[in-house]
């Protein structure tokens, strides 16, 4: 557990400061400027989606249970959708509002697993605020990737969103120093696995599908992680894991199914 070794706002920082190095360098490099009346849409994307989520998320995990953690965090495409509705005023079919509602479930069945106590306190209140964030980061994501293209707007998301962590770089420098390889090497998976190929695959996919149909692909997060303890780990789901997997997939499929046969 990073959090055991890091404080939430040196976490945040360790696990983005790689990307946003290659992000620069792509920028300098290739010379991708941006519009200056686009550069406050730019920072606020990066401040929402990179700086507020990991500093919200790493603050509610160090008193949340995993399971109750896991459930608000995974539902942020209820908290996308509101917001497109709401605040951009785009519209939803209903079928896919019910979807979300179904794959909530399933993530809450899922997150029983653990057999834990949903302990809300102010932990639950941090992962709320990451949830919003990364929601609102969905959707003005959307509102650069169709004039600079997925890359580009992944790069300078990434840099402005790290710039207010920067404070903490001589502490996670020498933390980074002094831990063991197994430290160092969960740091360099959560950089590159877990951040940069999924913030830009993330860009990529709000392109093709647009905010609210991409967040919903998110409830898959939970049935990925099931198939990687199986496949890497050999840990066989349990009951509550399957029946969950099950009302996510099945409600996935026909919601997909029917949004293929409108086109």
């Amino acid at each position: 557990n990073l959090l055991a070794v890091f404080n939430p706002f040196e976490l945040a920082l360790t696990r983005f400061i790689f990307p946003a190095c290659l992000s620069l360098s792509f920028i300098i490099i290739f010379k991708k400027f941006i519009d200056k009346e686009d550069f406050f849409i730019f920072f606020l994307s990066g401040f929402l989606g990179i700086f507020c989520f990991s500093l919200f998320i790493n603050l509610g995990l160090q008193t949340m249970s995993v399971g109750a953690g896991s459930f608000i965090v995974n539902c942020n495409p209820l908290f996308a959708s509101l917001i497109g509705v709401y605040i951009f005023k785009q519209n939803l079919k209903p079928r896919f509002l019910w979807g979300i509602f179904f794959c909530i479930f399933g993530v809450f069945v899922i997150s029983m697993e653990r057999n834990q106590n949903f302990n809300f306190d102010i932990g639950s209140i941090y992962l709320l605020l990451a949830a919003i964030s990364i929601a609102f980061y969905f959707h003005l994501v959307k509102l650069l990737v169709n004039k600079y293209g997925s890359l580009t707007t992944f790069c300078y998301t990434i840099v402005l969103g790290t710039i207010p962590m920067i404070f903490w770089l001589h502490s996670c420098f020498n933390i980074f120093l002094n831990e063991n390889l197994e430290i160092k090497f969960n740091i360099i998976w959560l950089s590159l696995v877990s951040t940069l190929i999924p913030y830009y695959t993330w860009n990529y996919s709000v392109l093709y599908f647009g905010a609210n149909k991409a967040s919903f692909f998110l409830f898959l997060i939970p049935i990925v992680a099931i198939l990687i303890d199986f496949i890497f780990f050999n840990k066989i789901p349990t009951f509550y894991t399957l029946l969950g997997g099950f009302f996510i997939i099945t409600t996935m499929t026909r919601i997909m199914f029917l949004d293929y046969k409108d086109k």
